[in-house]
């Protein structure tokens, strides 16, 4: 499969799964169900997860086609975006007041 056409795919998965949770989830809190929240949640994570999907894809599409160059750089990006939500787990800082 050529890199375009399974980064198109793991985005386009990501988007639909997250808009359909979260339309789920907003659905069910105008009826007034409690387990809204749930769907709510898992649609925001996969939302958020989608670009770093999409950067492994792009790695393991790379690999597969022996683009060695575009899949290192890929690979720092992956590694930059862990880096980033790392830092904002460790160095998490409250807002005073």
């Amino acid at each position: 499969m050529e890199v375009e056409r399974a980064v198109y795919l793991a985005l386009t998965v990501g988007i639909v799964i997250s808009f359909s949770l979260l339309s789920i989830g907003i659905l069910l809190d105008l009826l007034g169900m409690e387990i809204y929240s749930n769907f709510l949640l898992v649609g925001t994570f996969i939302l958020v997860l989608t670009p770093m999907i999409r950067v492994i894809v792009a790695i393991i599409a790379f690999a597969s086609s022996r683009e060695f160059y575009n899949m290192a750089v890929a690979s720092i990006v992956l590694l930059f975006m862990i880096l980033g939500i790392l830092m904002g787990l460790i160095l998490r800082v409250a807002p005073s007041g």
